[in-house]
């Protein structure tokens, strides 16, 4: 009776194996970043089109000893991504007489025909007295984009303690327009340190010259520089990868003249198509159609005019396609009859948004990227489980590595081989149960033939 067991218990085993690197279709070394836990790697085309199942259960990171680590998939999303520069402004003195400071500033300008200011200077007589610095014009009339200005930056010589001063702008440097009011900027030194506030905030430019008249003290610092703050926010789309070039096929449909049928490597949720485009001027009305599930019908998923036109060195381009993402497999483009004449098997790329995978550094490097095994299970985790107060300050790390993709290797795996690793343990499998039924049947007969023995 012992045998039959151990015969059980040893075919079982490799039913129990854990996975291996070797189980899976396409496999990719990983050059990580050292002292971080946590790595992110943006996947590559050749993953989604190795991958045994579009949804990427069958991905999986190893370590150096063949164990597969925790791992979570994170869902390309675009960012809002701000660039803040500094641009310097021209500055002039606005003066009034010592003896009365309040009254109203009579100035003198002189413009070039942009309308950059060339000279500004007071009609006050030289015999009124000391003249006195009340404030500054400053030129911004070469800002383009008013609306990005957020800030402006002041720096003089001297000019101990707090100040207060007016901003106003203005259009024609006639008529001025109160911005900003009682704008509190200091400097404070002692024993060797400095305390100071230099910066004004202005929420966009409202007008092309900016005059900033003192209040306390009466004298306005010497100026040193002035710059003008452009914060412009700029959309960054998730990261696109794209599949090699795709030619039209030999396709068994009844296509018209200007259709052309297309097959993609894998099932992939396309969100682009690129076309190749002929040099000089074309225009080129398209749709775009997928099949229905009954493949009697074709839908339409995109309409759109792909163009390329030239004048004298210059170039207007458009030959891109959005499509929703839905995921796609083979697909037609059907160009207007009346403009694709020029067109002869058109070359496509399609593009899909990389996701990403971040996954726990456990174990020893070097780690390697597998896909490609139709019978594996999912076992990504949630990312807040995987790791916990990532994005907390003082949190782990969290470091890019990179997916070397000229190092792949292609190996026979369960999901794409007859007599792969994982179609060894169906056949354990099946030999375990056979063998169970075959230990079953001879302890029976063994009972039998002791029942029939006669009793002495």
């Amino acid at each position: 009776m012992k045998l039959p067991i151990f015969l059980v218990s040893l075919l079982a085993l490799p039913v129990l194996a854990a996975e291996a690197p070797q189980d899976f279709a396409w496999r990719v070394p990983l050059e990580v970043k050292a002292g971080a836990p946590y790595q992110r790697i943006t996947l590559p085309m050749a993953a989604y089109i190795h991958a045994s199942h579009t949804d990427l259960r069958d991905l999986r990171v190893f370590n150096s000893e063949g164990r597969p680590v925790p791992l979570a998939h994170v869902v390309p999303r675009g960012s809002n991504e701000k660039t803040t520069r500094s641009m310097p402004l021209r500055w002039f003195p606005l003066t009034a007489p010592q003896t009365a400071p309040g009254a109203s500033l009579d100035v003198h300008v002189r413009q070039d025909a942009k309308g950059a200011l060339l000279e500004v200077k007071s009609r006050a007589p030289a015999a009124s007295g000391e003249q006195l610095r009340r404030g500054y014009v400053l030129d911004a009339s070469a800002i383009e984009k008013r609306q990005a200005i957020t800030a402006l930056t002041l720096d003089w010589r001297d000019g101990q303690g707090f100040q207060l001063l007016d901003v106003e702008a203005s259009d024609n440097l006639q008529d001025w327009r109160r911005v900003r009011s009682g704008v509190q900027l200091a400097r404070l030194d002692y024993n060797g340190e400095r305390i100071e506030r230099r910066r004004i905030e202005i929420g966009g430019l409202p007008g092309r010259y900016l005059r900033l008249l003192w209040r306390e003290p009466a004298r306005a610092p010497e100026l040193t520089s002035a710059e003008i703050e452009e914060t412009v926010a700029q959309w960054r789309a998730p990261e696109r990868v794209w599949t090699g070039a795709l030619t039209p096929l030999r396709s068994p449909l009844n296509l018209h003249q200007g259709e052309y049928h297309y097959r993609l490597p894998q099932t992939l949720p396309v969100t682009r198509l690129r076309l190749t485009l002929p040099q000089g001027n074309v225009l080129l009305p398209l749709e775009i159609l997928s099949p229905d599930q009954d493949r009697r019908h074709w839908s339409r998923l995109a309409r759109c005019v792909a163009y390329r036109i030239t004048e004298q060195g210059r170039e207007w381009l458009q030959d891109e396609i959005t499509l929703p993402g839905y995921p796609l497999r083979e697909f037609i483009v059907r160009f207007d009859r009346r403009s694709s004449q020029g067109m002869s098997a058109p070359v496509l790329e399609a593009g899909i948004e990389a996701g990403q995978v971040v996954f726990l550094a456990e174990g020893k490097a070097p780690y390697t990227l597998a896909v490609g095994n139709a019978h594996a299970a999912g076992r990504a985790l949630p990312l807040g489980t995987l790791a916990p107060g990532l994005d907390t300050p003082g949190g782990p790390k969290l470091a890019d590595a990179q997916v070397l993709v000229g190092q792949a290797a292609s190996g026979v795996a369960a999901a794409q081989a007859e007599t792969g690793p994982a179609d060894w343990k169906r056949i354990a499998l099946w030999a375990v149960l056979v063998v169970g039924v075959l230990a079953m049947i001879l302890m029976a007969w063994q009972l039998v033939r002791q029942m029939k023995k006669p009793h002495p």
